[in-house]
């Protein structure tokens, strides 16, 4: 019995110093191999790493190393082809070894694909196939994006040279690469693509459905000069996608609304009004029809309105949401949406139900009298208009914008029913008080023709024409870079105008390629011939914003003129 317990105590011993020593030996290993991983010089990560197998020939990391410093070394010995070769052989055989160690590995059989890359470079007899490791090495990388990337180089720089097969396999791939937007991967590929193969359709395979990327490529077709329909076409189809996107969130926001939670309901409602914005219907110039402008102008009045009674739910008074619901009013062309609306803040009592109510807040009065002329309901507006004028009314300081204003819907409201003469008198109250106000200007120009008032026609004519911007603008020493914005306001008076911009001939290949924008929306994207840029354009009485942006190169512009 007592030989028993003895010879048990002996194994158990044995067992602890056999345990002891493979923890010896598995320290002594990963010791050497992160020494050699601190160690710059690849010949003594090598002196370091040779060491490590004599404790533990199974650790892959070791022979990943050495096969990395390998591969340094024979990447830089550029004088003897001879060393050279050895060396990318030698950093082969360490990779293999990793392999056989730890097969799953994706950076073992993507730097053994590398290696052999180098070998058949440096040395084309040696018939060394880095396809299939590489396929390998994506295959098992996962999430490991930088996998992904470095693979479809490789298969994308080679495009022509590699199967039906292995192009599925790169458009995969890289499709996974994009949507994951790095800008500098996605341009770095594009570069490739513009130097390897540049065909639209190649990329038109690759391409992962999604507005960033469509942009991203768009531009660089633009930078490129490159298929100038392919890249309007693309910038369309991105503002398509950011449209269905909005309308997605706008759902959203209505289902938050719906379970009263606001102010989830409010951030989903600013981010569709965010992307609507940048939406400037590059399908206008591309002759498709995507976004119906029906649809858009709907969304837009229903993100406003909703924003407002997100808000009016919580609790806020009128003046907080005025802002949303003057735009929603804006936009809102039924009589309908105005009188369900006005019902609404009735309900909800943060609207009177007398005009006069509002006399002591401009603000107020203004935002209901926009509300009643959407309404149809001039003759309200009208006896509000009278009353006005039979009271002691002072105008606040700092809220002459808001009388104009109100003046001019009093007008407004005068004319629609005839009252002519009235109308008259309300829109001459608001010169007094803004003399340059275009609005006013041509309301009353309207005003006297209806009148037949030949005198007075000319003198407002006359008068808007001096408001107006000067017909021509010249530039000295500008200089606009790619990418960069000449913009510019024109106070203009409603009518079409034909606008012409002269820039200073650089003597360049490649012709300018320029961008015109009129009031947010974009009117004309093409090469300019001759140094002249010209284009129609439908302009708003008072101020219009122009934006002229280079696309492919620096210009200088020389004269900006309208007629």
């Amino acid at each position: 019995m007592k030989k028993m317990d003895s010879f048990k105590k002996i194994i158990l011993i044995l067992a602890i110093a056999i345990v002891a020593a493979a923890c010896v030996i598995i320290y002594g290993n990963r010791h050497f191999y992160h020494r050699a991983k601190k160690t710059e010089e690849p010949e003594k990560r090598i002196k370091i790493l040779e060491r490590t197998p004599h404790f533990y020939p199974y650790n892959d990391l070791v022979y990943y190393e050495m096969g990395k410093a390998y591969l340094e070394l024979g990447t830089q010995r550029f004088i003897d082809v001879e060393e050279r070769i050895a060396y990318l052989e030698k950093s082969i055989q360490n990779f293999q070894r990793a392999i056989k160690i730890n097969p799953a590995s994706p950076l073992n059989h993507f730097y053994l694909a590398e290696t052999q890359l180098y070998l058949r470079f440096f040395s084309p007899s040696l018939d060394e196939s880095y396809y299939d490791e590489l396929k390998r090495a994506a295959i098992l990388a996962g999430e490991n994006s930088l996998i992904f990337y470095e693979v479809g180089k490789r298969f994308l720089s080679r495009w022509f040279q590699i199967s039906d097969e292995d192009r599925d396999f790169t458009v995969k791939i890289l499709r996974e690469v994009m949507l994951r937007k790095n800008r500098e991967q996605i341009r770095f590929l594009l570069r490739i693509w513009e130097i390897s193969i540049k065909d639209a359709e190649v990329m038109r395979r690759i391409l992962p459905e999604d507005p960033d990327v469509y942009r991203i490529y768009a531009n660089f077709l633009g930078e490129k000069s490159l298929f100038l329909e392919e890249r309007q076409r693309f910038l369309a189809q991105a503002e398509y996608l950011e449209f269905e996107k909005a309308k997605s969130e706008h759902e959203s926001g209505e289902d938050a609304l719906l379970y009263y939670e606001f102010k989830e309901a409010s951030h989903q409602f600013r981010s569709v009004i965010r992307t609507l914005e940048k939406i400037e219907f590059y399908q206008n110039i591309t002759q498709q029809s995507l976004i119906d402008q029906a649809d858009y102008r709907n969304l837009q009045k229903s993100v406003y309105l909703n924003l407002a009674v997100a808000a009016i739910e919580e609790g806020k008074e009128l003046k907080e949401v005025e802002a949303d619901l003057r735009k929603y009013l804006d936009l809102e062309d039924r009589v309908s949406g105005a009188t369900e609306l006005a019902s609404y803040l009735l309900d909800q009592g943060v609207m009177g139900e007398k005009l006069e109510d509002s006399f002591a807040d401009l603000d107020r009065l203004l935002f209901e009298l926009i509300l009643y002329f959407k309404q149809n309901r001039y003759m309200d507006i009208v006896r509000v208009g009278r009353l006005m004028q039979e009271s002691f009314f002072t105008v606040p300081k700092g809220k002459r914008g808001e009388y104009v204003r109100i003046l001019q819907l009093l007008g407004d409201a005068s004319q629609k029913i005839d009252y002519i003469y009235d109308a008259g008198e309300f829109y001459r109250k608001a010169l007094e008080i803004d003399p340059e106000n275009l609005e006013t200007l041509g309301r009353l120009l309207q005003n006297y023709e209806r009148l037949n008032a030949e005198r007075e026609v000319r003198e407002i004519q006359t008068r808007i024409k001096k408001l107006m911007s000067p017909k021509q603008k010249s530039f000295a020493k500008l200089t606009i870079e790619k990418g960069r914005s000449l913009r510019q306001t024109l106070i203009l008076d409603g009518q079409r105008i034909a606008l012409n911009l002269r820039i200073q001939d650089s003597q360049e290949e490649t012709a300018p390629l320029i961008t015109v924008y009129f009031n947010g929306r974009i009117v004309s994207e093409d090469y300019l011939k001759d140094n002249i840029l010209s284009v129609a354009l439908e302009s708003r009485m008072g101020e219009n914003s122009l934006r002229i942006v280079p696309v492919n190169r620096a210009i200088s512009p020389l004269r900006l003129s309208y007629r």
